[in-house]
């Protein structure tokens, strides 16, 4: 009776951590904001400072994606706040990057942004 009993505590151990697992998947951060996520935590000097290496949520509610053209060229600003996933591991962050179209990357400082849009006429 006693192994029953094990066998099902670690069959509903296991069960519940599957449930976590799926749930997880499901709650992936969207793009772009996964993509700017992505590149400050290639430089946390920028913005993240502490919270770069924690998991973070993304407040849609205070994200947005703002998209514009200039002389024939278009460009999305992405601004996605983000908090950590426990509230004890600090604050949240605004973080901003900068999208042109044909360039295929994402820059993080407005001024390079200004020049790759024309933006300085």
């Amino acid at each position: 009776m006693m192994r029953v009993t094990g066998f099902i505590i670690f069959a509903a151990a296991v069960l519940i951590a599957l449930v976590f697992v799926v749930i997880a998947s499901f709650n992936r951060m969207p793009e772009p904001y996964a993509s700017c996520l992505e590149q400050h935590r290639e430089r946390p000097d920028i913005a993240l400072g502490r919270i770069y290496d924690i998991d973070l949520i993304l407040d849609e509610d205070r994200s947005n994606v703002d998209e514009g053209e200039h002389d024939g060229v278009g460009y999305r600003i992405i601004t996605a706040h983000v908090q950590p996933a426990s509230r004890a591991a600090g604050r949240g962050e605004t973080l901003t990057c900068y999208e042109v179209d044909g360039h295929g990357s994402i820059v993080l400082d407005e001024e390079t942004f200004r020049n790759m849009v024309g933006l300085d006429d």
